[in-house]
């Protein structure tokens, strides 16, 4: 009972820093992988369970979501579509490969916070833009933690967008990306529900204070807690499953 509460209440601060920033899943999924599940099973229940607080974030300018929805479709579609990809590959790659792959998995996010953009115009802007979006989408549905900030840092080189609106763009692409590769997760039988409903109840809770309060955590704060907690977690991971 306690690790449903305890799970409950990472719940709460991940919703909270997605919906102000995102990359916080990199917290609640180690945190699962502690209560003994298998790297597969925590991927998926960690997804199920954050999925909502992207869209609780958005209750603050949900009078603008029309306007936003149609500015970002292509980006959505392109990515709903690459996260189905990788739902399925999460699925078909044997256990003990997943496994193996997970510690770089959690590191390449980790690293990603590290990532500083810089603005991008002309030509092949938005052909980069669709592309860094897709491989973002993909990485969502394999894996997941961390492609908050790989939207982020992918939406960040049009040097038009202003920070409020790159974080409501990001709390939509993910939210509906989340949302098409949950799906497939629902019906595999690897998910953890009990986890997942403490982890959703927490992260709706979060979400919603999270976007209501976009921008205002210290930014040196939220990466030194997100660093801190994804390479500590990277480095028990490699322990874990690459170096025994």
């Amino acid at each position: 009972m306690l690790e449903y509460i305890f799970v409950f209440f990472v719940g709460i601060l991940v919703g909270a820093i997605n919906g102000m920033a995102g990359g916080a899943s990199i917290i609640s999924y180690p945190v699962l992988l502690a209560t003994g599940m298998s790297p597969v099973s925590a991927a998926i229940t960690n997804a199920l369970g954050v999925t909502p607080a992207n869209f609780f974030a958005l209750i603050s300018v949900r009078h603008q979501m029309r306007a936003y929805f149609a500015e970002y479709k292509q980006l959505i579609i392109i990515s709903i579509l690459t996260s189905l990809i990788g739902a399925v590959l999460l699925l078909s790659v044997p256990p003990g490969v997943f496994e193996k792959m997970v510690p770089f998995l959690l590191l390449f996010a980790s690293l990603s916070f590290l990532i500083k953009p810089k603005p991008l115009k002309g030509a092949h802007h938005d052909l980069v833009e669709k592309v860094a979006i897709g491989a973002s989408g993909l990485y969502c549905g394999y894996f997941g933690p961390g492609q908050g900030v790989m939207v982020i840092a992918a939406l960040a080189r049009d040097s038009d967008r202003e920070p409020a609106r790159l974080n409501t763009a990001k709390n939509l692409i993910v939210g509906w990306t989340s949302l098409f590769s949950n799906v497939v997760y629902i019906f595999s039988g690897r998910a953890q529900w009990l986890f997942v409903l403490a982890l959703m109840l927490g992260s709706s809770i979060g979400g919603t204070v999270g976007g209501r309060w976009a921008a205002r955590l210290p930014a040196p704060l939220y990466r030194a807690l997100i660093l801190a907690v994804g390479f500590g977690a990277s480095a028990w991971l490699f322990h874990k499953y690459i170096l025994v």
